[in-house]
């Protein structure tokens, strides 16, 4: 490089590095965007209608600025390299007054000669004054010495300036010395390398099981006071999203694990819901129908891993012989070999329960029963946590504390540190009405603007890599807004795409290792929300997600009594685009 540098005229110099830099400055925004985790396709919002939903785009500037509420750690920070908006300024800087800037900044040679005073040494041929002759350290400082006096300085940058020491920075460190003197203008120009260090954290070991056996375990004194669950009530604007109202489950087959509500009910805020009890199946028949959803997954290829669902925390609530029956319920359909976890409660805390430590208890006490009657197998937990959403926004918080008091962010730190799930999923693509009516700075412009559903997943997911709950368990999401009503998907190709990179490729980005989609023939009352179109047709969300790889990444919820074609067909198209499957009992 020395030679090729030598070789060339001052003029060419200047060309070379001037196009380094507009290169640089041209692409850095692009490498940030295709960072690893983000979805790979056409772009963000390409083709789409300027109402449609987008991911962050750090093209257009976005920042995670003024995203965060006020009692985020100091470490959780916002770096730029260069951010997109100050792109122009930086070219403009460094090409100013014929690229002086870009001459001063090349790399320092190991040794170079100045005169002690201003010369013109195309006229002269000679400096006025002598020469000083620096020679550069292993400590990346120069010894120079001024070959008229021979005196001996210590020259080099310090916090971006250029500096001369009397003696040598191991005896006068750089952070307290004071420089005795400074010649920017004659001294090479360098900006100093920055080191970023990564660390990963290791999720800590759940705990031991019980000793007790699985028979003493399930059959044991099991209380809690009688309230009825019922799921959160708001919606997502964004998307045709699922309008779901709470359905009354069964103490021991009937599948639980529905959305929360989309559209607000007529009760107050903590009103339980008159409890009723409608079984549609017997044990035997739901029992067989379980087995048929297992053997069909191991039968799709690629395999999906196979997990079980149900909601013990209605169970728990309605007292000891229902929570009892239904426990053993899930271990006894878990036992089946592919059963690889089991995810026995859904929106924990959001209703149902009287306060934080009943909660806690109700998590001991199932996790400690499954734990002992089924072990090596993975336990899993959802949660919904309304506040992440809101950012800065300190009106959205307190509103949606008051919503779910036992659903806060303290709160939820709280229950994973029981140690009772392996792994948590955290409900996203709610509240989106809710949410709307709050607003939070515009992160280029400063004003006010309302929190639109990819913001507020955004900010919940940053915010809960704050909270560091990765550290405690498996995080992963659970997105509802992705499904629709009728027979078919209204969406075309590129609303289809825009919607996949705004709600799984902005989570993903942010962390989120799995993602699972809600809506296979999800029937709710007289609504029924696909995520493919009737009889299992793809459309344009299906062929988005499955073109694009993620399989890796997703998991679906299936109903085994709810079907399109029948479970072994379905689960074979659907183990195309994901890796794991949920099945109801």
């Amino acid at each position: 490089m020395t030679r090729f540098l030598a070789s060339i005229t001052q003029r060419e110099r200047r060309f070379a590095a001037a196009g380094i830099v507009i290169t640089l400055t041209l692409l850095l925004p692009v490498v940030a965007v295709a960072e690893p985790g983000l979805v790979p396709g056409t772009g963000p919002g390409a083709g789409t209608s300027p109402t449609s939903e987008q991911p962050v785009d750090v093209q257009r500037g976005d920042s995670c600025r003024d995203m965060l509420p006020a009692d985020t750690p100091s470490d959780v920070v916002c770096r730029w390299l260069n951010p997109p908006q100050d792109a122009a300024a930086v070219a403009e800087f460094w090409l100013a007054e014929d690229s002086v800037n870009l001459e001063r900044a090349q790399p320092l040679p190991l040794e170079f000669i100045r005169c002690n005073q201003k010369s013109d040494l195309a006229k002269t041929g000679t400096c006025k004054g002598g020469q000083t002759l620096c020679k550069q350290q292993r400590i990346r400082r120069y010894r120079c010495t001024n070959q008229v006096t021979r005196k001996v300085t210590y020259e080099g940058y310090v916090n971006g300036k250029w500096v001369v020491r009397s003696t040598p920075p191991s005896t006068a460190p750089s952070s307290t010395a004071t420089p005795t003197a400074a010649t920017p203008s004659t001294a090479p120009s360098h900006t100093p390398a920055r080191t970023i260090d990564a660390t990963a954290v290791v999720p800590a070991p759940p705990n031991q099981a019980p000793t007790a056996s699985a028979s003493n375990s399930v059959n044991a004194a099991l209380t809690g006071p009688a309230a009825q669950s019922e799921p959160p009530p708001d919606g997502n604007p964004a998307t045709p999203a699922p309008t779901v109202a709470p359905t009354p489950t069964s103490a021991v087959v009937t599948a639980t694990s529905q959305p929360p509500t989309i559209t607000p009910t007529t009760a107050p805020p903590g009103t339980p819901a008159t409890p009723t009890t409608e079984p549609t199946t017997t044990a035997t028949t739901a029992d067989s129908i379980t087995a048929q959803a297992i053997e069909a997954a191991a039968a799709a290829r690629p395999r999906p891993r196979v997990w079980l669902e149900t909601d013990l925390a209605d169970d728990y609530a309605a007292g000891d012989t229902p929570f009892t029956t239904a426990l053993q319920a899930l271990i006894t359909a878990a036992e089946r070999p592919g059963v690889v976890g089991v995810k026995f409660a859904d929106n924990l805390g959001y209703t149902g329960f009287t306060s934080a430590e009943d909660v806690t208890q109700f998590l001991i006490r199932a996790s400690g029963a499954l734990r002992a009657a089924l072990p090596g197998k993975r336990l899993s937990i959802g949660v919904v946590v309304p506040e992440l959403g809101c950012g800065s926004s300190q009106a959205c918080i307190q509103a949606m504390r008051a919503k779910a008091p036992l659903a806060t962010k303290e709160n939820i730190t709280r229950y994973l540190k029981t140690r009772a799930a392996d792994r948590v999923d955290i409900s996203t693509g709610l509240f989106g009405r809710t949410y709307r009516q709050h607003q939070v700075p515009d992160p280029k412009t400063g004003k006010p603007t309302p929190i639109t559903p990819a913001l507020a997943a955004r900010t919940q997911w940053m915010s809960i890599r704050a909270l560091e709950w990765d550290t405690l368990a498996q995080i992963g999401a659970r997105e509802y807004g992705l499904a629709h009503t009728g027979d078919t998907s209204p969406w075309d190709k590129a609303t289809a795409t825009s919607q996949v990179d705004a709600r799984i490729g902005t989570a993903i980005a942010l962390g989120v290792p799995t993602i699972t989609l809600w809506g296979h023939k999800a029937v709710d009352g007289n609504q029924t929300y696909r995520l493919l179109d009737a009889g299992l047709a793809p459309n344009a969300l299906w062929t988005a997600l499955t073109s694009q790889r993620l399989r890796g990444r997703l998991a679906v919820i299936v109903n085994p009594a709810s079907t399109e074609r029948s479970i072994t067909a379905d689960l074979a198209e659907l183990a195309k685009a994901v890796s794991e499957v949920f099945i109801l009992l």
